[in-house]
């Protein structure tokens, strides 16, 4: 399948240089190929697709902001930067130099980048309001949107960074692992989970679900009871700092306004609705390629969630197999300890 990708991606680069020196049109809608609108790759397919809106057959030549649809068939897409991408059925997206805009359906990541490493260098993907980046070229995964506002990130090879719409790291997605991630209405807002660490004077925690480091700061630090959960797992909620410059390795400063002591990891955790969630014990932050695979996961799988966060004003859940597409992720209703 592959080497047939590559065939059909040589010959329609062939295609192009031929075209653009006898000054024909290069595909539908598309109209005379000039010096100053170089190509960005081709697209090829088994079948039809549409390209800005009129229908074309095998493969065409893309340019920057081309809209692809693909119909039946899934549609490869080479770029000259070494990206190379499958959108799959009926999945449409915005095609750029070094970004995809997904619009619906799913994308796989089978390169990022050519020689390019970093996740500023390589190639990304926007999706309502996210910024999905691969670390490096040898990155793999699938992103998938989901309902009305959720984005599933699944990472099969290497790892990939997801930002928010200010560009705020909220989640690290490592190989293996799939996040549920779903933009909510108060922008700046944190709900982490983990162990409170203090270096240098400086308390800081990962939370268990994204991967992400904050620096915890606030008045609530100087109370009495906050001391004891240094080491010990507890949930805290809070808003980003504006302006503040964390520590190094943290990505953001975190005011805290409540802290709540955690349950024992590897307890079902409290789902949207307040019932029980229906992780198994030791579940946490493993999340089943399954739903990274080429085929996708089925929309209508259950979903089962490890831990509900909030980082930067998007909620984020691991999670195993399918999810389902309607529902929000929803946060805990246990008291605090602390104000």
């Amino acid at each position: 399948m592959r080497i047939d990708f590559l065939r059909s991606a040589v010959a329609a680069g062939l295609a192009l240089h031929l075209a653009a020196g006898m000054g024909l049109p290069l595909a539908a809608g598309q109209g005379f190929a000039g010096a100053a609108a170089p190509a960005i790759g081709v697209v090829v397919t088994s079948g039809a697709f549409r390209l800005n809106h009129a229908t074309v057959r095998s493969n065409a030549t893309l340019f920057e902001g081309a809209m692809v649809e693909a119909g039946a068939a899934p549609a490869r897409l080479a770029l000259t930067s070494g990206a190379q991408l499958e959108l799959e059925t009926t999945s449409a997206g915005r095609v750029f130099g070094r970004h995809l805009a997904l619009d619906h359906g799913a994308v796989r990541i089978d390169r990022a980048a050519g020689s390019a490493s970093g996740f500023s260098a390589g190639f990304s993907v926007e999706a309502r309001g996210l910024t999905i980046q691969p670390d490096a070229s040898g990155s793999t995964g699938r992103i998938w949107l989901i309902g009305e506002r959720r984005v599933e990130v699944s990472a099969l090879t290497g790892s990939f960074r997801a930002l928010n719409s200010q560009g705020m790291l909220i989640a690290k997605i490592v190989a293996g692992r799939s996040l549920a991630l779903e933009p909510q209405l108060i922008p700046g807002r944190y709900r982490i989970t983990g162990r409170l660490l203090r270096r240098e004077g400086h308390f800081l925690l990962t939370d268990e679900t994204t991967n992400v480091t904050v620096e915890v700061a606030g008045s609530v630090l100087s109370k009495p009871d906050f001391i004891r959960l240094l080491g010990q797992r507890a949930e805290f909620n809070g808003f980003a700092r504006r302006g503040a410059t964390p520590v190094s390795d943290a990505a953001q400063v975190v005011e805290v306004a409540q802290v709540t002591p955690a349950p024992p990891q590897g307890s079902a955790p409290a789902g949207p609705d307040g019932a029980g969630g229906t992780a198994p014990a030791g579940a946490g932050g493993s999340a089943g390629g399954a739903s990274g695979g080429a085929g996708g996961g089925a929309s209508g799988a259950a979903v089962s969630v490890t831990m509900i966060a909030i980082i930067g004003g998007v909620a984020a859940a691991a999670v195993v197999g399918g999810l389902a597409a309607s529902g929000n992720l929803g946060g805990s209703t246990a008291p605090p300890v602390s104000r």
